[in-house]
């Protein structure tokens, strides 16, 4: 289980894969039930004044960018833009 994991998933409304993915990915009921495996799923807009902080301790400077991290904040894995199925072989 990834109980202990977690998902940041770092996007913007002007991006265009990153609403691809919002409609065919993350919409998609295989991927939503990966997710529920995942102590918390944050998706997180890098145009929020609010997420600056957490912008910038990823050092995300393009997107999407996707993290996995364990339970101290620490990136276990690292992607970007993916399909469905791509997307569940990198969140097992």
């Amino acid at each position: 289980m990834n109980k202990e994991k977690h998902l940041f998933v770092f996007s913007a409304a002007w991006c265009n894969p990153c609403r691809m993915m919002k409609s065919y990915v993350w919409n998609n009921p295989d991927v939503k039930e990966e997710l529920v495996r995942f102590k918390s799923v944050n998706f997180i807009d890098i145009d929020d004044p609010k997420n600056i902080p957490i912008v910038r301790q990823y050092r995300i400077n393009a997107v999407p960018m996707i993290y996995i991290v364990d339970k101290n904040g620490v990136p276990i894995k690292v992607g970007s833009t993916m399909d469905a199925n791509q997307t569940i072989n990198f969140l097992n």
